[in-house]
């Protein structure tokens, strides 16, 4: 498929949500959040999905940091069995 064509297949896709919500805004103003509307529903998904999707980037930090610190402590241990064998030698 040409690249230009999957580039406005993906504006298409972009773009359409996008002017659903901005004519469901322009209809019903500040009350469309309140609503079961398709904002209203935006809302909802977003207040749903953003605690636990920064949960998991904690979760992710928390990983990456232990996983650094093993890493960390294995790299001083091999360094003294370095310096051991270096001591042995002489």
């Amino acid at each position: 498929m040409n690249p230009l064509v999957k580039v406005f297949i993906g504006l298409v896709l972009l773009v359409l949500p996008l002017a659903l919500y901005v004519n469901e805004f322009m209809k019903q103003g500040m009350n469309a959040f309140n609503g079961t509307g398709l904002l209203g529903s935006l809302w909802l998904v977003i207040r749903g999905t953003v605690p636990p999707f920064v949960a998991l980037i904690g979760l992710f930090i928390v990983w990456l940091e232990l996983d650094e610190w093993r890493i960390e402590k294995e790299l001083k241990a091999e360094e003294e069995k370095a310096k051991k064998k270096e001591k042995k030698k002489e």
